[in-house]
């Protein structure tokens, strides 16, 4: 099902600003009243809930008024309450066809607005807006909430209605190794009347119809079981009837009357079939299983929430032991690898199956069987040191050669077991992982999926790969030793942070979001005086932070203002809705000549937005603070008869004279588009009034709403499509007709330059990379076209100037 949403991309609009001819103001006159109202169906960037202010605020600082969008913010005027809207509803359209007034008011639609907030809204939008496709997509509520005479395109009723005797009732979804939940008949009626006929998936109405009988339908003439599928193979009743399937969030019996309604025809479709497969769970006596983890065949285990470490099934890296214990009788014949049983199986103690115990001899966690001396860390994969040890300790000896415990045992020296050993320390000199700076991020290192790890994560990396990194890979770790304080490493002082020598003048300032100065300083103090040369961009990134850390007789590469002079609007908003411009200006200050070079475009347009001073001196003749000087032209100065140094216009009217230094218009002076700093060398420069190609290929595209050939400064407007928050989980109701096929995502492998050994971890035995339970899902046809898409993610306006 799509909804139409209106997006506003923030960055372009920054970028194109000083190409067009005015910015676009909500209200003629004065600031919006209903400044907290949100507006629905309307995004702005990240930003799927803007208040009426923040529209009010985003149009004006950065919508053309010439563009379409500009016609859809003053279309707010009167329900954000502008001094020249109107107070009352103007009623030319309303949530409910016939004007009428939902019964369901307080009620929350699957788009997180209630009845009475899309109605009021609705009420508000002008004559034209009315027959969009996005109020459209907010009419759609319209049985949902309780509309008088309002029929939907889809009910689970025969009788064109949602009366149901059994709304309480639960209907599952299951999808093997996949997403499970339950939803109410109740829930399921009423989300789909939410869908139109043209909707492409339209036809899965077919499957809420199918639900009529179930949910007691009051048009149903017929309302008892049909009794064609069951859960058990025989048709018997289940012995655990009360038993609760967690999977579900439903009992054995629940789910027997549910499948005993399900038509003749659906019987050997896959979503019964997984359904049935908890036959012998809920004790069928019938039914079999593969490989139940108890020995005496029961999933009834005494500690059910105890996670098993190192052991992922499918997508779930933290199967707890009740997971694990349905897993096991729920898999069909020749569904678990070779091998699995066993691995299944040898849990049966840890999660306290029926007469197990833990063996007289388990496997060891820290050589020679001591306990560990720092139980309460936290190793890598969230399990403390004490957590692996006690684990261990059920294992039966057989298993304690396995690779999987093996991959255990690695983190032995990181709990600090007495007997322990390493293959590769961090702190190569003595051997050991004794670091001063536990949490101080590294700058330009990458492990996987951990970009600028801390120097603890890298010890965890480390220790995680025990045996497993290359003697390169090794030595490249080790090279931050210094850095991240290991006993007795002398700093080599070969480099120097600042340029200049000496030393931050701020050494505790936070830059880009993670270092301190001092620890970018400490940094350089421990690099080769081969890796600090001006060819070598890292380190000109790092040095990019000098000037904002305060090291002496430095000037940045970049600033926002000419001379770094501070931007006159400091504390003004840019597109983001986040930065300000003096925050801006100090970012810009960060950035590497080359990342100066790049950023060019919205560099220029934010120094108009935050009032820079142009840089000119007298002698140019330009005037040294302007505003929308692209506007200035020499028609607009020929309409003015006074011999100014200066001018400032409101729109295309003169407003005063300015000296050399020119000037900025408030609002009060100026509630049009202030053009200030003009003058005929101004205008000269600006090209006369005639816009540049790039401008006028912005407008272009902006009207049209397309994306300009990949052009970046264009303003991007689309019409996309939501993902409404109450309706996500229904939408899997494609696993009941065609169910997707499941395949596990496998992680990243954690080695750094790992060097192929023989006794490499195999598949399914606790790599980071591997599932330990590899169960093949049943091949099926793939799923129709997902109904739902994203919203695309806005252009990210953040200047490259991270350390990474």
């Amino acid at each position: 099902m799509t909804t139409a949403v209106i997006i506003i991309s923030l960055l372009a609009s920054v970028m194109s600003v000083t190409a067009q001819t005015g910015m676009c103001r909500m209200c003629e006159s004065g600031s919006p009243a209903n400044t907290e109202l949100i507006i629905p169906f309307l995004a702005i960037g990240t930003n799927t809930n803007p208040t009426c202010l923040q529209v009010a605020d985003y149009g004006f600082d950065q919508i053309p008024e010439s563009d379409e969008v500009c016609n859809v913010i003053k279309s707010h005027k009167d329900f954000c309450g502008c001094p020249e809207g109107s107070s009352a509803p103007l009623n030319n359209c309303s949530l409910c066809p016939d004007g009428s007034q939902p019964t369901n008011l307080s009620s929350e639609t699957p788009f997180e607005d209630t009845c009475s907030e899309l109605d009021t809204y609705l009420r508000y939008l002008p004559a034209d807006l009315c027959a969009t496709e996005r109020a459209a997509s907010m009419r759609r509520a319209d049985v949902f909430c309780g509309c008088p005479g309002a029929t939907a395109d889809c009910y689970m009723c025969s009788d064109g209605t949602n009366d149901l005797a059994n709304p309480d009732r639960l209907v599952p979804f299951f999808a093997f190794l996949g997403n499970s939940f339950s939803a109410t008949c109740r829930e399921l009626a009423d989300f789909y009347t939410l869908y139109d006929i043209d909707d492409p998936d339209f036809t899965t109405c077919e499957f809420v119809q199918m639900e009529s009988r179930y949910c007691g339908c009051q048009a149903e003439t017929e309302t008892s079981p049909v009794n064609s599928c069951n859960l058990c193979p025989n048709g018997a009743a289940s012995v655990q009837s009360s038993k609760f399937i967690h999977e579900l969030g439903m009992t054995c019996s629940q789910l027997e009357t549910y499948l005993s309604f399900v038509p003749a025809d659906q019987c050997s479709m896959p979503w019964v079939v997984d359904l049935q497969r908890f036959d012998y769970f809920c004790g069928c006596t019938a039914a079999t299983a593969e490989c139940p983890i108890c020995p005496d065949g029961s999933t009834d285990v005494a500690n059910p929430d105890l996670i098993i470490p190192y052991f992922i099934v499918a997508d779930n890296e933290n199967p707890t032991c009740q997971q694990l214990a349905t897993l096991s009788v729920i898999t069909r014949p020749g569904e678990l690898a070779a091998g699995n049983c066993t691995m299944l199986t040898s849990q049966a103690a840890f999660c306290g199956c029926p007469n197990t115990a833990k063996p007289s001899t388990g496997c060891d966690f820290c050589p020679g069987g001591t306990a560990p001396p720092n139980p309460d860390l936290v190793t890598p994969f969230g399990d403390t040191c004490e957590e692996l040890s006690d684990y261990l300790s059920y294992l039966s000896p057989d298993q304690c050669n396995s690779n999987r415990v093996g991959f255990i045992q690695r983190q032995d020296f990181l709990c600090g077991c007495a007997a322990a050993t390493t293959a590769c320390a961090l702190c190569s000199a003595d051997g050991s992982n004794d670091i001063s700076f536990r949490e101080r991020h590294v700058p330009l290192l990458s492990l996987p999926l951990n970009a600028n790890p801390t120097c603890q994560e890298v010890v965890e990396f480390m220790a995680v790969n025990d045996g497993a990194l290359s003697t390169g890979g090794c030595n490249a770790l080790q090279s931050y030793q210094g850095y991240c304080g290991c006993p007795a490493v002398l700093a080599r002082n070969e480099c120097s942070f600042c340029p200049n020598g000496g030393t931050p003048a701020t050494p505790d300032m936070i830059v880009s979001d993670i270092f301190t100065c001092q620890d970018l300083q400490d940094f350089v103090s421990f690099l080769t005086a081969d890796t600090c040369q001006a060819d070598n961009p890292d380190f000109v990134q790092i040095q990019a932070f000098a000037y904002v850390c305060g090291c002496p007789n430095v000037q940045p590469a970049c600033t926002l203002c000419p001379n770094g002079a501070p931007p006159l609007q400091a504390d003004k908003l840019l597109a983001d809705g986040e930065t300000r411009c003096n925050e801006f200006a100090s970012l810009v200050e960060t950035l590497t000549p080359d990342q100066c070079s790049r950023q060019a475009s919205t560099l220029e347009a934010a120094r108009s937005q935050c009032g820079c001073r142009s840089g000119g001196s007298s002698s140019s003749g330009l005037c040294g603070v302007e505003q929308n000087l692209h506007l200035c032209t020499t028609e607009l100065l020929d309409t003015v008869s006074e011999q100014c140094e200066c001018y400032a216009f409101c729109d295309s009217t003169f407003v005063k004279c300015e000296d050399q230094g020119g000037g900025l218009l408030t609002t009060s002076e100026c509630p049009g588009t202030p053009i200030t700093g003009c003058n005929r060398a101004s205008a000269s420069m600006s090209g006369g009034g005639t816009s540049t190609g790039s401008g006028s290929s912005s407008s272009s595209s902006s009207s049209s709403g397309g994306g300009g050939g990949g052009n970046d400064n264009t303003l991007t407007i689309a019409l996309a499509v939501a993902i409404p928050a109450g309706i996500a989980l229904l939408v899997t109701i494609y696993y009941f007709f065609t169910r997707k096929s499941q395949s596990s995502n496998d992680k990243l492998a954690a080695n750094l330059e790992a060097e192929q050994e023989s006794d490499a971890l195999p598949y399914g035995e606790g790599s980071l990379s591997m599932s330990d339970v590899p169960i093949p899902p049943p091949s099926s046809p793939a799923p129709p076209a997902s109904s739902f898409s994203s919203i695309e993610s806005p252009i990210s306006m953040d200047p490259d100037n991270k350390v990474v």
